[in-house]
């Protein structure tokens, strides 16, 4: 799969997750925030809950463990992005990293993504 397509079909798993997440109740606050060199796939609120989302999206399918999707390197970079965020927009309330993973064509939401290994 070469960029152009690989992007497509990330910027497709990232309409998903966000209809998904807006069906699940959940309010949209950003998609695609981006502070210098990080980025956050999807920013919501559930509730008084402010939810940091990242969004992987797989084609083949093949047994993919979620661990895989969300390295420790991964989990620090949108831990510094989800700081940055919060320095411009303070939020006093519960914070929470979640996992969408789209793996041929299947949906797995992992709530609270950093706690649930």
């Amino acid at each position: 799969m070469d960029a152009s397509s690989s992007n497509q079909s990330g910027k497709a798993a990232e309409e998903m997750a966000r209809l998904f997440l807006q069906s699940q109740g959940l309010q949209i606050l950003a998609e695609n925030w981006r502070y210098k060199q990080l980025e956050i796939d999807l920013i919501a609120f559930e509730g008084d809950v402010l939810v940091f989302v990242e969004v992987k999206a797989r084609s083949k399918d093949t047994f993919v463990d979620t661990k895989q999707l969300l390295s420790l390197e991964k989990q620090e970079r949108l831990t510094r992005a989800a700081e940055a965020y919060l320095q411009i927009n303070p939020h006093q309330g519960e914070v929470r990293f979640d996992l969408i993973a789209f793996v041929a064509n299947r949906i797995q939401y992992i709530k609270d993504a950093f706690w649930n290994y």
